[in-house]
């Protein structure tokens, strides 16, 4: 029996150097398909140049690369991290004038193409930083902000790139099926299915057959307690990092109270380089711990997030089988982001304690660099976790406010 599906084109724009997240958006959206196509009747089409240009003549290649995209796609994405690219003969690059072809769409006609631009902020060998081209990535950076007034979302690692498109993509096609849940909005492609047995050679238990050696895939239930589990464990980890940064910030009393004694019983300087280097035994356990409790935060934060990503694929097929579970993850999930932003604002107070020190010995000045520095990857990491956090909070309270309305 035929079968009709609204299909959404997605076009990614990036320059050469993420070429792993572009790989990963055709991983992301043949699951988004496998999950969502059969329940809802939507799809997703990912449009790359790579793939949907064809060879052809213009004003450059990239008038070719627009000539064959098109104008039509629903969804724009929009990727960088050291590279802008190379200039076209109407913009900077070609990712720029893509993006400004998707903005003017939508300055022109609110809602007619959603746009989503991911910046990457993970580290570059220094032998592939090209100052030029990182510059201009900031300053567009800072464009998408004050001139575009748009919101920008930051990632380090693939599996927070690909938790956090699974849950903005799952988001746009709700939003998109809440506005248009009577009459579609536009039906691009159609997509038919017909059951012909006079080709197909069967057994009795084809069907049944077909399932040995498969693995059975997660429940939503299964899903929301371990990525609730992983959240208790990066909670803990956090707490364990507080302590760490009390424990250094009591030491540091004592320490200045000892600096401040010594300087008005004018002992020699003997005594207050023994204190300096003291201090910087301190500050070097403390880095010790921190780097491998930062490590431990981003493997079980980067599991919660990849997870809840999880959970809003199935989302909208699964939700009714665990509407209490849902009601559980989101309280935790309040608790959870409030938690990690408290802890950077404490953390960020410190930073600065430690950044105002006086350099007094060559040892205290080479762990007071460090220490700043692994705050500094902290921070980052604290950071990225709110922003997720806060994705998977609208996440879970659509899903909540869904099974609500099913109980009335």
């Amino acid at each position: 029996m035929a079968k009709t599906r609204t299909v959404l084109q997605v076009f990614v724009a990036s320059p050469g150097d993420v070429v792993d997240e572009r790989t990963l958006l055709t991983d992301i959206v043949a699951e988004f398909n496998n999950t969502w196509g059969n329940h809802n009747g939507v799809v997703l089409e990912l449009l790359k140049w790579e793939i949907n240009s064809r060879p052809g003549f213009g004003d450059d290649a990239q008038d070719v690369i627009n000539k064959s995209i098109g104008d039509e796609y629903d969804i724009f994405i929009g990727i960088m991290w050291g590279r802008f690219g190379s200039p076209t003969h109407r913009a900077e690059s070609g990712t720029e004038e893509e993006f400004n072809r998707a903005y003017a769409r939508l300055d022109n006609r609110a809602n007619s193409v959603q746009i989503m631009f991911y910046f990457k902020d993970a580290g570059i060998s220094p032998s592939r930083i090209d100052a030029a081209q990182l510059q201009k990535v900031q300053d567009f950076k800072k464009d998408i902000s004050a001139k575009y007034n748009g919101l920008y979302h930051s990632f380090e690692t693939a599996e927070q790139f690909q938790s956090s498109v699974r849950m903005h993509l799952s988001t746009i096609v709700q939003n998109w099926l809440d506005a248009n849940s009577s009459v579609p909005l536009r039906v691009k492609k159609t997509v038919t299915s017909e059951t012909k047995l006079a080709d197909e050679v069967t057994t009795p238990l084809s069907n049944l057959a077909a399932l040995e050696g498969t693995i059975d895939e997660e429940g939503i239930i299964e899903l929301i307690e371990l990525a609730t589990e992983a959240m208790s464990e990066v909670t803990q980890v956090v707490e364990r990092m507080a302590e760490a940064t009390m424990s250094l910030g009591g030491k540091f009393t004592l320490l200045t109270e000892e600096v401040n004694a010594t300087a008005r019983s004018g002992s020699d300087m003997k005594a207050a380089k023994r204190f300096a280097n003291r201090a910087a035994d301190d500050l070097e356990v403390f880095v010790r711990r921190m780097s491998v409790e930062i490590v431990e935060f981003n493997k079980q934060n980067s599991r919660a997030m990849e997870l809840f990503g999880s959970v809003a694929m199935i989302a909208e097929k699964d939700f009714n089988e665990a509407p209490e579970d849902i009601g559980v993850a989101q309280a935790g999930m309040k608790g959870y982001t409030a938690a990690i932003s408290n802890s950077a604002d404490s953390l960020f107070e410190f930073r600065n304690i430690i950044f105002t020190l006086p350099r007094m010995t060559s040892p205290f000045n080479r762990a007071r660099k460090r220490a700043i520095a692994v705050m500094d990857d902290l921070l980052n990491q604290l950071r990225i976790a709110t922003s997720q956090s806060k994705d998977v909070e609208v996440l879970l309270g659509r899903l909540s406010a869904t099974t609500a309305k099913l109980d009335l």
